[in-house]
């Protein structure tokens, strides 16, 4: 369990990130952040969470493999990775009005 706790320790100090910067954009509380800093088990959901928001691996997180790799690309610009973590971070409703009009929009450009 030390190991994980260390994988998002330095996933997060990588990236220059404080935990209250994670807590937020994760939507988690610090003291969750911490907790699974510290080696507390992680559920499911939240390890895919923290999977996607560091663009690595489940089971680089679990320890499994040392390979970063997600299976996501990577190939982002930082706007667009802005706007997928902004994407990341909405309310169900505020995904699906998002979506219908990408949607909308797409379907008008390719007529």
């Amino acid at each position: 369990m030390k190991e994980r706790a260390n994988r998002l320790y330095e996933l997060r100090k990588s990236r220059n990130l404080t935990q209250t910067a994670v807590a937020f954009r994760l939507n988690l509380s610090l003291s969750r952040i911490s907790a699974y800093e510290n080696g507390e088990n992680i559920p499911c959901d939240i390890l895919r969470d923290f999977a996607d928001f560091y663009g690595v691996s489940v089971d680089y997180i679990l320890c499994l493999s040392d390979s970063r790799e997600s299976g996501l690309s990577t190939n982002l610009r930082l706007p667009e990775q802005k706007l997928l973590d902004m994407y990341r971070n909405l309310t169900p409703d505020a995904k699906a009005l998002i979506d219908g009009m990408v949607n909308g929009y797409s379907s008008k450009t390719t007529k």
